[in-house]
């Protein structure tokens, strides 16, 4: 009977059409575990940000905010001071929530907006913005094609964009794994659609240049580089991939934990992670990302 409830319970979920997952829905754990995304970030705003051209009176558009920490401590501090205004945008309602209650400030607003959508309401976004932001969020759509589009047409002429996403990450090859044990296949069914759509290729960066460029953009630099993260301590590293797991909504509570453990006990097992002075507990994660500057003509 419990294993019929269980099952009834995913399928329910793949049905509602859901993109994101109940631990991103939980803002707190999501901002207590964003070590690695806020660190990546103020990087590329460092190393891109003077790159732009910047006018009085920008409109400035963060999608895939999350729950707004990226944009309210690194990107706003760092915008030149007479933008007009700043808006982060996430998938996630309970996302939203969270960031507009957390960070209050004059000229920054939070927003819903599903940036994969076919049906974007481009009114409800006029006048446009001059420059849109996204860290760690396109890498989740498998249309890369539609959520391009849609940053392209969200953009006023001359405006610009700067991305960074996931392109290759051990991470992607836990979720495989686990999808084809019998204990947890019944929850990762489809456990494809959570990898990079970039995952597998040889070269992340020309595809990706391919798509931005037919879709209209010109590409003023793009780059695709290994990183690397140190959780510290395997407990971290474990909080980290509970926060942006995206299967924990359909485990059973009572199961979490095991398989949460599972995960790591993959991770090592395909040599996911790596141990400073072979010391057990100091894990260090190396992932592949594509950095992005583009403009619209």
């Amino acid at each position: 009977m419990l294993e019929q409830r269980n099952l009834a319970r995913v399928d329910s979920y793949l049905r509602t059409g859901r993109t994101l997952f109940r631990t991103m829905h939980k803002a707190e754990l999501y901002s207590s575990s964003h070590g690695l995304q806020k660190r990546d970030a103020a990087h590329a705003l460092t190393e891109y940000l003077d790159h732009m051209t910047w006018r009085p009176g920008d409109r400035v558009l963060d999608v895939g905010c999350g729950p707004g920490f990226v944009t309210a401590q690194e990107l706003m501090p760092r915008l030149p001071q007479d933008f007009a205004i700043l808006v982060g945008t996430d998938v996630s309602h309970a996302m939203v929530q969270h960031a507009t209650s957390t960070y209050v400030q004059p000229k920054l607003k939070f927003a819903h907006l599903d940036i994969s959508s076919t049906h974007i309401d481009k009114e409800l976004w006029e006048p446009g913005f001059d420059k849109i932001f996204s860290f760690y969020c396109l890498h989740w759509i498998p249309d890369q094609r539609t959520a391009v589009n849609n940053i392209y047409h969200l953009l006023r002429p001359a405006g610009e964009a700067l991305v960074l996403l996931m392109a290759k990450c051990p991470v992607f090859n836990v979720y495989t794994a686990q999808s084809n044990k019998p204990k947890w296949q019944q929850y990762m069914k489809d456990a494809s659609r959570y990898i990079s759509p970039y995952h597998q290729l040889k070269d992340p960066k020309s595809e990706f240049i391919n798509i931005v460029e037919d879709v209209g953009f010109h590409v003023v630099d793009c780059d695709c580089r290994q990183n690397k993260f140190n959780y510290g301590t395997l407990e971290r590293l474990k909080d980290a991939i509970k926060a942006v797991n995206p299967f924990m909504d359909r485990i059973p509570e009572e199961l979490q934990e095991e398989y949460l453990n599972d995960c790591l006990s993959e991770a090592r097992r395909i040599k996911c992670t790596e141990s400073n002075n072979n010391v057990e507990e100091v894990t260090t994660v190396s992932y592949d990302i594509i950095v992005a500057h583009i403009k619209k003509p």
